[in-house]
């Protein structure tokens, strides 16, 4: 699957012109196309993009302040890693699977969760593009996450197989794991 930065996903979704880049929400690689209205709309609706914390706690409130609205979260990952709590992986202090949390806390309070991600915004139709298919909202929250610029910074590009950091904490603390790059027990020292 490409990946979607949010600049190129804010860019797109202005003009309404997707990417067509993915697939159904379900399981990993058993996924099926989406295409058209998906989930039509039988009620008030209010559509979240992005599953982190902006967007899972928006989608968790506004389904509690008035449980006649449904609450769709669009979220193409499994599950939601807290990278603001990963230096406590790097530290030693935590595990990462401490860090790891699936949504069905949301599916309890009747959030519909989706596994995709959103490619546009219609905001002429209220519509938010999902692969080949397309989501009907009344109220829209945009909260797709932040990504690292790794072209603002001249050499860090090329080096970023190398430079530690815990914004995606799954994928770099994993690998980090029992390395010397851990923090020694003074955090002073660090």
């Amino acid at each position: 699957m490409t990946r979607l930065t949010r600049r190129e996903f804010l860019r797109t979704s202005g003009t309404g012109a997707g990417l067509g880049l993915l697939a159904a929400a379900g399981v990993a690689g058993c996924a099926t196309t989406i295409k058209g209205d998906f989930a039509p709309k039988t009620g008030r609706r209010v559509v979240v993009i992005g599953g982190g914390w902006g967007g899972a706690t928006a989608a968790k409130y506004v389904r509690l302040a008035d449980p006649s609205i449904e609450v769709v979260l669009l979220e193409p990952n499994q599950q939601f890693v807290s990278c603001p709590f990963s230096n406590l992986v790097l530290s030693g202090v935590r595990s990462i699977d401490s860090l790891t949390f699936g949504y069905g806390g949301l599916r309890s309070h009747d959030v519909k969760v989706y596994h995709a991600a959103a490619s546009a915004i219609e905001p002429d139709t209220r519509r938010v593009r999902v692969g080949e298919g397309y989501l009907e909202y009344d109220r829209l929250i945009v909260s797709p996450g932040v990504e690292f610029q790794w072209e603002q910074v001249d050499g860090l590009a090329e080096a970023q197989d190398r430079v530690l950091h815990a914004w995606k904490a799954a994928a770099r603390l994993s690998s980090s794991r029992g390395s010397s790059r851990r923090c020694p027990t003074a955090a002073s020292s660090c």
